[in-house]
């Protein structure tokens, strides 16, 4: 075994490399990916001199060690053997639709490294993702106004569009709302989880996002029962009147919380399911949900894949409910849900590989939950897992390049870090 490579894989410097994903995942474009490809780098180096990349250890690790670990290795290489199955029934192929699901396969190449080298993330990891709110706080008035920040006035980087910057933005707000909830032994840590957890909420308001909000009772539902450890009826009751007095005081202390809900309460009512244009910000995700079902439904095994279905949208069954540029809208934009736009794309394979995305890891961080109550990676973990889930039926909010690599990243690292903290041997050896 190579000393000097091990003691650069274990140096405080590559350590926070390999865990600096997060930090400026929505300040600098290409941040993500180039980070995943690192991680791919050091892990093949490491893989390969070591002679450690054969089946056989593969298999060791995954099979016979660490079996809860097959929900994460399904979930991340169902949707490249998915997109290959359905590019064979509609002949045609095209590289690029394997960026995203890649991604996934290089963070499980990554997950085997860190299995093999047991190098101690835990600490940057959590640094890193406490610290991502903060320099997008610090830094989102100092990146150039162009793209998405130039045409809207709400919060977002110029390369990403408001929806997945305000989810992000949550999603993160709401694992240092788990950090803090521990208990602290230092002020210094509780001032700093803090900031982390105020910049982070603000951003997702400001950026005037609702994809994910929904996931907050939810989250902090699984929050309150974790930590106080009293049974559901009670948590239930706990966490309804906690939401119930935190939306109350958004309510009445931000206009833009207020005008979001108001306008999507109007949205709602106002829709026209028999007729109509249905030209409002909610009324049109409802359309573009309908059009993909239909869609989805006319090629369920082979889906549209690289086939043009432009034409499918001037029908009469969509014209009726959907204005013109709904129609177009869907073209460019996608359908504004995760499920239904892979539906679409790769038909029954593609929702199914979807589903599998979120119910993988969440699956594997609830068994762990399960047996260790107590371990902070699994609960940042199910955190995650659950905002983007939520997010995923309003938005395809893993459509893109560097959010797969950033989930990928997010999940493995999160995985061993579990395995690594408190009593979670006993779910490695589960039958």
């Amino acid at each position: 075994m190579d000393r000097d490579l091990i003691r650069f894989i274990n140096s405080n410097i590559n350590l926070f490399i390999l865990t600096s994903f997060p930090i400026f995942t929505l300040i600098i474009k290409g941040w993500t990916s180039g980070v995943i490809f690192y991680c791919l780098l050091i892990s093949l180096i490491y893989l390969f001199k070591n002679r450690e990349l054969i089946f056989i250890t593969f298999r060791y690790e995954f099979f016979q060690k660490h079996t809860a670990l097959l929900f994460i290795l399904a979930a991340f290489t169902f949707p490249a053997i998915s997109i290959l199955l359905t590019s064979l029934a509609n002949m045609q192929f095209s590289w690029s639709s394997l960026d995203g699901p890649s991604r996934y396969l290089f963070a499980i190449i990554f997950l085997f490294f860190l299995l093999r080298c047991q190098p101690d993330i835990g600490k940057m990891l959590t640094f890193s993702i406490t610290l991502m709110p903060i320099m997008t706080m610090l830094l989102i008035d100092c990146i150039e106004e162009k793209g998405w920040s130039a045409a809207l006035a709400r919060s977002t980087s110029y390369f990403i569009d408001p929806l997945t910057f305000g989810s992000l933005c949550l999603s993160f707000g709401l694992m240092a709302l788990v950090l803090l909830s521990e208990k602290q032994t230092s002020k210094l840590r509780l001032v700093w989880y803090t900031l982390s957890m105020l910049c982070g909420f603000y951003l997702s308001i400001s950026s005037e996002s609702r994809t994910g909000w929904l996931a907050v009772p939810i989250v902090l539902f699984l929050l309150l029962k974790v930590r106080l450890k009293i049974n559901y009826f009670k948590t239930l009751i706990l966490s309804t009147v906690l939401i119930g007095i935190t939306s109350l005081s958004l309510f009445h202390s931000s206009e833009i919380v207020k005008n979001r809900f108001n306008q999507a309460v109007e949205d709602i009512s106002s829709y026209q399911w028999r007729g109509g244009e249905n030209l409002t910000s909610v009324g049109e995700r409802i359309s573009f949900i309908r059009m993909g079902w239909h869609l989805m439904m006319q090629k369920p095994m082979a889906g549209w894949a690289n086939i043009d279905f432009t034409p499918q949208l001037e029908s009469p069954e969509f014209s009726k409910f959907a204005a013109p540029a709904t129609r177009l809208g869907v073209k460019a934009g996608g359908f504004h849900n995760e499920f239904l736009n892979n539906g679409v794309k790769y038909g029954i394979l593609g929702l199914l590989f979807s589903l599998l995305l979120f119910l993988g890891p969440a699956v594997f961080f609830f068994k762990i939950l399960k047996i260790d109550p107590d371990n902070r990676y699994a609960l940042l973990g199910l955190v995650y897992v659950t905002t983007q889930t939520v997010s995923a039926l309003s938005y395809q909010v893993l459509d893109f390049k560097f959010t797969a690599s950033l989930y990928a990243l997010m999940i493995v690292t999160l995985a061993y870090s579990a395995l690594k903290d408190g009593h979670s041997q006993e779910v490695f050896n589960a039958k």
